[in-house]
């Protein structure tokens, strides 16, 4: 990495974590909950060339997820959330390998998710919304398996993120289903960002070559 794109990569997490302070500072109710997954979808777009398409796209569905998610509308976040992590998919399955200990791996998300949903679902009681949970956790479980099977540099990296975004939603659902959690908001959206801004890195780290 030369001194130009250290120059530049460091200007975007400080962008990235200047944008994050202010949200937990001064905007952590409002619409602006969506502005640090878009400002790091544009980032990542503007090199898409070498780090690929499908994560900025995540990226941007993430924050039109957020938005919906400010205005309560539960049902659309969840949509947008699981567009995203089809996205992820995308990015990551062709960089799979298929060996016996990354089949193994694979399986942890889907018992977690069969698990966690076992617990869950008779605490719902909106029957859309338990359709909408399931397909959803079907969708992240299969995006966490992904990351387990990558077969590229930093994969762990890119299985910690993983595990910070599914610790995230398992946070929501748990406190608005199960049971309240203390400074849920502040566990949801510290490992939500922190998920999010690591899978960009991570896109825009491929470039530098």
């Amino acid at each position: 990495m030369n001194t130009n794109s250290k120059l530049y990569f460091g200007e975007i997490i400080g962008v990235y974590m200047i944008l994050l302070l202010y949200y937990f500072i001064a905007e952590h109710s409002s619409w602006f909950v969506a502005i640090p997954a878009f400002f790091m979808s544009l980032a990542s777009l503007a090199h898409s060339r070498q780090g690929g398409w499908a994560i900025p796209a995540a990226l941007l569905f993430s924050a039109i997820g957020d938005y919906e998610g400010s205005l309560h509308n539960f049902i659309l976040q969840i949509l947008f959330f699981a567009i995203a992590h089809i996205f992820y998919i995308v990015d990551f399955m062709p960089q799979r390998k298929m060996s016996k200990v990354n089949k193994a791996l694979a399986v942890l998300p889907f018992v977690y998710a069969g698990v966690f949903l076992g617990i869950l679902t008779p605490k719902m009681g909106n029957v859309v919304e338990i359709i909408a949970v399931v397909i959803y956790a079907a969708i992240i479980a299969t995006m966490g398996a992904s990351a387990l099977m990558l077969d590229i540099k930093r994969k762990w990296w890119y299985v910690v993120a993983a595990i910070l975004f599914i610790f995230s939603d398992s946070v929501i659902v748990f406190n608005k289903y199960i049971e309240p959690v203390n400074n849920a908001s502040l566990w949801i959206m510290t490992t939500y960002y922190a998920a999010q801004g690591l899978f960009a890195t991570l896109c825009l780290l491929r470039r530098q070559k």
